[in-house]
């Protein structure tokens, strides 16, 4: 029951210190991170992206972002989390300053447009 209150009340920090530093509207910091991570057409994070979606049955649409000529429509949290692992969206957090529920909100918004090609 401690443990409850506790995650509680850390997810009620987290989403006051969002609302308080910008950081549902400020991604400038997981754009750098996502630009470090998705790398070139053959990097580490490109290939943990395509191996997990097509785990997950979402090859096609990573693909389609991959080709398109214009900015893909941002994804819902339930998307990121099945494309990203846990342990890479956490680094993203701390190394953002986000709170893990910002960073998904915001790898939701980037991650369509990271998975392009040309950038």
């Amino acid at each position: 029951m401690a443990n409850d209150t506790t995650t509680r009340m850390g997810n009620a920090a987290g989403k006051v210190a969002d609302v308080l530093t910008g950081a549902k509207t400020d991604t400038s910091g997981l754009m750098s991170a996502m630009i470090e991570y998705m790398g070139a057409p053959r990097s580490p994070g490109r290939r943990t992206v395509h191996e997990r979606a097509r785990d997950a049955g979402l090859e096609p649409m990573v693909r389609k972002w991959e080709d398109a000529t214009s900015p893909a429509t941002p994804v819902g949290g339930d998307v990121v989390t099945r494309l990203l692992p846990a342990d890479v969206i956490d680094h993203f957090s701390r190394q953002t300053g986000l709170s893990r529920t910002a960073t998904i909100a915001g790898l939701g918004d980037l991650l369509p447009h990271m998975s392009r090609l040309d950038g």
